[in-house]
């Protein structure tokens, strides 16, 4: 059924993302902003969308969190900071979830149910609650291996194991993600289990989502994280890498079952293209690559983003942007499937992955998930 109203729209965070996110609702007739909150007092009072640099349309940035909750609005676009502390994230996005809002988000939520059910029943309740949906999205996670590498997968009737590797040129990243990732730093400064733990925090739940759709049991989820120094001084947008310090960050993510390693995430992140694994084939800034080894056939797949507009760029030299683009995109075009769904923590649609038994029609949460046990080396 034709909906005759526009979505009205909140947008939580207007960052980087956020602030793309803004861009794509000004382009879209159907969507209505009403709201838009950021923590920066800089922002505060601004018109949201000459912000960005368009047309003003008579909603003013706030920091007043109760106005949001208060406000009547169909879905959220959540793209407050992630950071190593996810209690006031939590809290927020429940009480939004609490007050009738479904949300969006690109901070966390991909699959849930792999930090347990303490972590799970407050969000599963906070829906039931306010009848209302909550959904993580994303390029990576969010996309690459929940759609991208299952849409692959079901081009086999058994699948033995599947490979995705993201390699992302972030040179020209003026974003501070840059410094937060390690770029710049001393590689002994970086080992830290703590650190490890922010990034396998996604990728953990990319892997033992990936394992749940396939009907896999995985006996553990294994996180090896390598820094590669720079042999001279790099230039970049976000950092100046003096010599002996970051310029590549090289991560593995596995999943396990009978000491074999069946699932696996490759992230390489680098600064200097002279200093990346010289067996891969730099063909674009951000390439999405995917390996799955099953029957009839194996399948070999590869997804390179360009951004097609400089106009979409926020800043002259963040050519690393089509991924940036593209998670913004995934917020907005999210929403009205999100508004649609039953109350609950929605996954993205798994359509046709392999399925074990053809007399059943594979319902993924119809088995409830369960944590994965990790190693983080």
């Amino acid at each position: 059924m034709e909906r005759t109203r526009p979505y009205r729209v909140v947008v939580w965070g207007p960052g980087y993302t956020g602030s793309q996110a803004l861009r794509e609702i000004a382009r879209r007739p159907e969507l209505e902003l009403v709201g838009c909150l950021a923590y920066s007092p800089s922002k505060v009072g601004q018109d949201a969308f000459a912000y960005i640099g368009e047309e003003p349309c008579g909603i003013a940035i706030t920091d007043d969190k109760e106005a949001i909750y208060t406000l009547d609005a169909d879905v959220v676009l959540y793209a407050g900071a992630s950071t190593p502390d996810e209690s006031a994230r939590h809290e927020e996005i429940t009480r939004l979830l609490r007050s009738g809002k479904n949300v969006v988000t690109t901070t966390a939520y991909f699959f849930p149910w792999q930090h347990g059910e303490d972590y799970v029943r407050p969000l599963e309740d906070a829906c039931a609650a306010g009848g209302t949906t909550l959904h993580g999205t994303g390029v990576h996670p969010g996309w690459f291996v929940e759609r991208f590498a299952l849409t692959s997968a079901s081009l086999c009737t058994s699948v033995s194991s599947i490979a995705v590797r993201e390699v992302c040129d972030l040179s020209h990243h003026a974003g501070e993600i840059i410094a937060a990732i390690g770029f710049g730093k001393r590689p002994e400064r970086l080992g830290s289990r703590t650190r490890k733990e922010i990034l396998s925090r996604y990728y953990f739940e990319c892997l033992a989502g990936l394992g749940h759709l396939l009907g896999l049991e995985l006996d553990e989820l294994v996180a090896e994280v390598d820094y590669v120094p720079s042999p001279r001084t790099l230039e970049c947008a976000g950092v100046t890498v003096e010599e002996g310090t970051v310029a590549v960050v090289d991560g593995t993510w596995s999943g396990v079952v009978g000491g074999e390693t069946v699932l696996s995430i490759r992230e390489l992140w680098y600064l200097d293209a002279d200093l990346v694994d010289p067996t891969i084939v730099l063909s674009s800034p951000d390439m999405y690559e995917v390996a799955v080894e099953g029957l009839p056939i194996d399948v070999r797949t590869r997804a390179d983003l360009f951004t097609s507009d400089t106009h979409d760029v926020f800043g002259v030299d963040d050519r690393q942007s089509a991924a940036n683009l593209a998670t913004a995109v995934q917020l907005v075009q999210a929403a009205a499937s999100v508004v649609a769904a039953p109350p609950g923590i929605l996954l993205a649609p798994g359509f046709a992955y392999p399925a074990a038994d053809l007399r059943t029609i594979p319902d993924p949460l119809a088995r409830r998930p369960r944590p994965v046990p990790t190693v983080i080396r």
